[in-house]
């Protein structure tokens, strides 16, 4: 999985699921090859596709990212964008986020909550809690 890519999964984790960078403790460290995104205890709390959909526990599709950065609800609604200088906004153009060229995630008020390393996986702040997607 190319890099750029696996910045969009990390922003549109972020996006969908904002819980995961103020308790990053809610993760554990866990591979899986269908990208399943786990809590604490080892339980499947959804999934990124390789496609870009986001899915829930249930598989049930609950937003998308494509090519360009734009990332999409359930109803094929824009809600926000990746865009070419490193920022995220929202559907308004308001600033939610940075990513810098490193793959460093950073929120509004400049502080980092994650990155995606050299082999794709993304790693939220202090490493303690990773989400591998192949």
């Amino acid at each position: 999985m190319n890099r750029k890519f696996s910045v969009y999964l990390l922003v549109i984790t972020v996006f969908f699921s904002s819980f995961l960078l103020l308790f990053p403790d809610a993760l554990a460290q866990k591979e899986d090859p269908e990208a399943n995104v786990f809590n604490l205890y080892g339980r499947a709390i959804g999934a990124v596709k390789e496609d870009g959909k986001i899915t829930n526990l249930y598989g049930i599709a609950i937003g998308s990212v494509d090519e360009q950065g734009n990332i999409f609800n359930v109803s094929k609604m824009a809600i926000g964008k990746v865009n070419p200088d490193g920022t995220v906004t929202n559907q308004t153009g308001t600033v939610l986020s940075r990513v810098d060229a490193q793959g460093n995630v950073y929120n509004v008020s400049g502080r980092k909550v994650g990155s995606v390393n050299a082999g794709g996986n993304i790693v939220l702040i202090g490493g303690a809690a990773r989400l591998l997607f192949h």
